[in-house]
C-alpha cells in the first residue's frame, strides 16, 4: 500500500507535470471509484498538489479539490503512448496530457470536494476534509507533539504508528524500518520507555521518511511514479521483507511475526529485544 514517501512522490510528480493545466475534461470507467460529491471541475486550472498522510490531494483554482486516496495498488500515472493500461478506471483530460488512475484492485478512490485551494489551509479544515480520521503529518510532526500523542499509551508500538488518527502517514513497511532503527521491539509499550528511547523513535520516523521521499519510495509491486518510474527504497530496506537475513546491523536473522492481524512484521531480535527481556 503506498505510504507517506511514495504519496510524497506522487504529489511532487504531479505538480512538475499538471499544475496550472486545465482540466479539459474527464471519464471513469468503472463505478465506485470516483465518488462524485462533487462535480469534476472542468475548466478550472490546477493550483497546487499536495499531501496530508498517505492522501494525494489536487486543488483546483475554482475551489475544488481532488483527494486521492491509493488504496491498496492506486497509481496516477501519465498516459502512456499506445493503448489504454489495463486496471485504468479514470481518465483527467489535461491540457496536453492525460492523467490516468490506474488500480488493479479497485480499492482506491477519487473524490472531488469544495475545500481550499491551496496547500497552506489551516490544518484544522483539511483534517475535517479527511474525516477528522488524520493525525499530524509524520513527516514534520515536532517532537513536543509526538511526545505528547504516543508517551501515555499502552498499546503496542507499531499497532500505534499504523493509527492513522495517532500520526498520518506510516504504514507496515515504514513502521518496521522506523522500530529497528531507533531499537525498539514493535510489541513494546510507548508509556514503558523512557523519553529518550520515546524520543529516539521520533528521529528514526523523519529519518526513514525524508530517505524513502529522497529515494521516490519503495517499489514492490504496483507503485509507480506519475511518469511510471519506480521507487528504489527497496534496497536500503533494513528489516521489511528480509526474513532469516542477517541484520544489516549485527549480523543477526532477521525475523517475521504475523502480527498485528493480517500484517507481516519484521525486526531483529537483537536489535530490537522483547520488552520483558529489558
Amino acid at each position: 500500500m503506498p505510504e507517506l514517501p511514495e504519496a510524497e512522490t506522487i504529489a511532487r510528480g504531479l505538480e512538475s507535470l499538471i499544475r496550472g493545466r486545465r482540466l479539459l475534461g474527464a471519464r471513469s470507467f468503472t463505478k465506485g471509484i470516483c465518488e462524485r460529491r462533487g462535480k469534476y471541475p472542468v475548466g478550472a486550472r490546477v493550483a497546487a498538489v499536495g499531501r496530508r498522510g498517505k492522501k494525494v490531494l489536487v486543488h483546483f483554482d475554482d475551489g475544488t479539490t481532488f483527494l486521492v486516496s491509493l488504496g491498496m495498488s492506486g497509481q496516477l500515472r501519465r498516459r502512456p503512448n499506445g493503448p489504454m493500461p489495463k486496471h485504468a478506471h479514470i481518465i483527467l483530460k489535461f491540457e496536453g496530457l492525460d492523467l490516468l488512475y490506474v488500480d488493479p484492485r479497485r480499492l482506491g478512490r477519487l473524490t472531488p470536494s469544495r475545500v481550499a485551494t491551496t496547500m497552506l489551509a489551516p490544518a484544522a479544515e483539511v483534517a475535517r476534509w479527511c474525516d477528522g480520521r488524520l493525525g499530524p503529518d509524520a513527516l514534520d510532526v515536532s517532537w513536543p507533539e509526538f511526545r505528547a500523542r504516543l508517551a501515555l499509551r499502552r498499546g503496542a508500538f507499531k499497532p500505534l504508528l499504523l493509527n492513522q488518527r495517532v500520526i498520518a502517514g506510516v504504514g507496515n513497511i515504514y513502521a518496521d524500518e522506523v522500530l529497528h532503527r531507533a531499537g525498539v521491539n514493535p510489541k513494546a509499550r510507548p508509556v514503558d520507555l523512557s523519553a529518550e528511547r520515546l524520543r529516539r523513535v521520533h528521529r528514526a520516523t523523519q529519518s526513514v521518511l525524508k530517505k524513502a521521499v529522497k529515494a521516490c519510495g519503495t517499489s514492490f509491486r504496483d507503485y509507480v511514479t506519475p511518469t511510471g518510474a519506480s521507487g528504489d527504497f527497496g534496497n536500503s530496506l533494513a528489516v521489511y521483507g528480509r526474513e532469516g537475513r542477517p541484520c544489516r546491523k549485527c549480523g543477526s536473522p532477521i525475523k517475521r511475526l504475523r502480527w498485528p492481524p493480517g500484517r507481516s512484521t519484521y525486526y531483529c531480535p537483537s536489535c530490537q529485544p522483547e520488552p520483558d527481556a529489558r
